[in-house]
């Protein structure tokens, strides 16, 4: 996911701001649409949190499996590599060969949980913010 963002906000913003150069010849007319195109993609980043907080809102709102299917991949993949890495090794036991592809999904899973947990807290604390100023306000 930081990979996208970092695309996204980086080498896309990037790329379009040097074709610029070849478009507009004015300074001034350059500076205009540099600050124009920045808006949309700042703009467009924060819609696309939006979108993925909604989706963990919407997980936290569901059953005990929705909520809960993050934690329990995590604890399988956690299994799978104190197995291979020290409990196979040290009581005998085969150890099974592990494709690149897992350890790239391990990557794409413990960066995806600390982005959900983190969504997940947020809201937490937006929800909580919300109501404490519902209550401030109600007080008055």
């Amino acid at each position: 996911m930081n990979k996208v963002v970092e695309w996204f906000s980086g080498t896309m913003v990037k790329d379009v701001l040097g074709g610029l150069d070849g478009l507009i010849t004015s300074k001034e007319e350059k500076m205009q649409a540099e600050i124009a195109l920045k808006q949309i993609f700042i703009q467009k980043e924060l819609e696309l949190q939006k979108m993925q907080t909604d989706i963990i809102i919407e997980e936290a709102k569901g059953n005990f499996l929705q909520r809960s299917w993050r934690p329990i991949l995590m604890l399988a993949f956690g299994f799978i590599v104190i197995y291979v890495k020290f409990l196979a090794p040290l009581f005998g036991f085969t150890i099974p060969p592990l494709e690149d592809e897992f350890w790239n999904l391990l990557q794409l899973g413990i960066g995806g949980y600390v982005i959900g947990r983190t969504g997940e807290k947020m809201m937490d604390s937006f929800t909580f913010g919300r109501e404490k100023r519902k209550k401030r306000n109600n007080k008055e």
